[in-house]
């Protein structure tokens, strides 16, 4: 073949022009703008139009629409064939639906549906012998719905229906379908059911004219879908680039944030080693002092029985104050009985030297709980106490403890003067503004993936935490707060 025959490279590929290409031809038509497919369309069905002969266009709404109005602006009638029966047109997607079985489409539905509109469209072509264009895109909306292999038999139909009826076929698929390297067999599945093939493009000279058109249309599909593992590859790599950022920025985060703990949690170690000299000071120092005093005037008066019974009653004071003082750093009550127990022998002793009036509850089905669910239990206990003495001015105090399913839960409520609403606020969102106790309740309750409460109002507080009871939770589990 001498390439002076051959088409220029940046021409646009040929259309099979209506009058002298082949009328029981079966061509695909491959396209990536809408624009480019009507109007190719519109010369293929006006040009039958114009002749006399008769066309079948099935298709979407918005391509009848545009072919409409591209017909019109050729100046024909398109109203006037429709009446004369020679231009029938149909949408797709309802004309599908009459021929689809199970998903699939079927062979007798096809047949009828589509034999009784190539009849009567035949029949009212005033052209001798008559002759017919039909263009279908039910092939394009199953595959769209991703029914690529329906497609393909729809194809094969259309291909049998032509063995007893005459007609010129053109089919129509976005590129856009194809953009994906795994859909290259298929675009070659749906190529071979075709006589012919129209790319989407311009193209370049190849062995012969119907391999270029081929060749270029496969070549499409391959572009397409590096397009867009091109487009998915630089998503994934800014993705990746804003997870990094992300992820340095929570590590800096985090980073602060376990700073703050550390600090925190040092502060709440001082403050305890500063409640435990006060109560050592205020308490056993000064009856130890008294003690130290009696002991004296004994060595000079020991037959004086008044001072021996005062000293023992010291002595006495002096070993219930560090039983008590050892009892509230671990009460030993619930290594032996548990929680339960630990808090009632809290309580009675807590409203006894505080004269407040302290009621508590607790369900029958609480049982045991691992160790560092109880000491977690007990210090959130001392802790909101020992605020409602020291803050709340309040006359009672009402305690409940029970077990809910998989959780337990601890409510302290009172009827003193509340907190501050812009306090209470600060804590909800910062966890600061409460002081070191509060603060060190709540990491208490987090670290054991639970839920801290609490609100206020002029009516009192309440305070409700809520820890999942996990039963392989070991009494060795280190949890930072108010002491061991």
């Amino acid at each position: 073949m001498s390439t002076a025959n051959l088409p220029r490279a940046d021409t646009p590929a040929p259309i099979p022009h209506w009058n002298d290409h082949d009328h029981r031809a079966h061509v695909v038509h491959f396209y990536t703008e809408d624009a480019f497919l009507l109007d190719e369309l519109s010369r293929f069905v006006g040009t039958a139009l114009g002749a006399g002969d008769a066309a079948i266009v099935i298709a979407t709404k918005a391509h009848r629409d545009g072919l409409t109005q591209r017909l019109k602006a050729r100046g024909f009638d398109t109203a006037r064939a429709v009446e004369q029966g020679r231009y029938i047109v149909a949408d797709a997607v309802e004309t599908l639906s009459k021929i689809m079985v199970d998903g699939w489409p079927d062979p007798i539905r096809f047949a009828e549906l589509m034999g009784s509109f190539v009849s009567r469209a035949t029949a009212a072509a005033e052209s001798q012998p008559p002759r017919l264009a039909a263009f279908g895109e039910m092939v394009a909306v199953l595959w769209e719905q991703g029914k690529i292999e329906q497609a393909i038999r729809l194809e094969q139909l259309w291909n049998d229906l032509a063995k007893t009826h005459s007609f010129s076929l053109r089919c129509a698929y976005p590129m856009a379908h194809f953009d994906r390297e795994e859909h290259g067999s298929l675009f070659l599945k749906i190529c071979a059911e075709h006589s012919a093939v129209i790319p989407g493009e311009g193209y370049t000279g190849l062995v012969s004219e119907d391999d270029r058109l081929r060749g270029i249309a496969a070549l499409q599909q391959k572009a397409q879908a590096l397009v867009t593992e091109i487009a998915e590859r630089q998503q994934v790599e800014d993705q990746l680039r804003r997870s990094k950022v992300e992820l340095e920025s929570l590590v800096e985060q985090r980073t602060v944030a376990l700073r703050r703990l550390s600090a925190r949690l040092l502060t709440l170690q001082d403050s305890e080693r500063r409640r435990i000299a006060r109560e050592l000071h205020d308490c056993l120092g000064q009856l130890l002092v008294g003690l130290k005093l009696n002991v004296d005037m004994l060595r000079q008066a020991p037959e004086r029985d008044d001072l021996w019974k005062e000293t023992e009653d010291l002595m006495q004071q002096c070993i219930a104050e560090v039983r008590t003082l050892s009892y509230l750093l671990h009460p030993p009550t619930m290594d032996a009985a548990g929680f339960e127990s630990a808090a009632r022998w809290y309580v009675e002793g807590f409203s006894q030297r505080s004269g407040i009036k302290v009621t508590l509850n607790a369900s029958e089905n609480l049982a045991r709980l691992p160790d560092v669910i109880e000491l977690t239990l007990f210090r959130v206990l001392q802790e909101t106490l020992t605020n409602v003495h020291r803050h709340a001015g309040s006359s009672a105090a009402d305690i409940l403890i029970q077990r809910s399913g998989e959780h337990v839960v601890l409510e302290v409520k009172d009827n003193g003067c509340g907190i501050r609403r812009d306090a209470l606020l600060l804590f909800q969102e910062t966890g600061g503004g409460m002081g070191v106790g509060l603060t060190g309740v709540r990491e208490r309750v987090r670290d054991l993936g639970g839920i801290f409460q609490i609100d206020a109002d002029d009516r009192g507080t309440a305070v409700r935490i809520t820890i999942p009871v996990v039963p392989d939770l070991v009494s060795d589990v280190g949890v930072p707060g108010l002491g061991a």
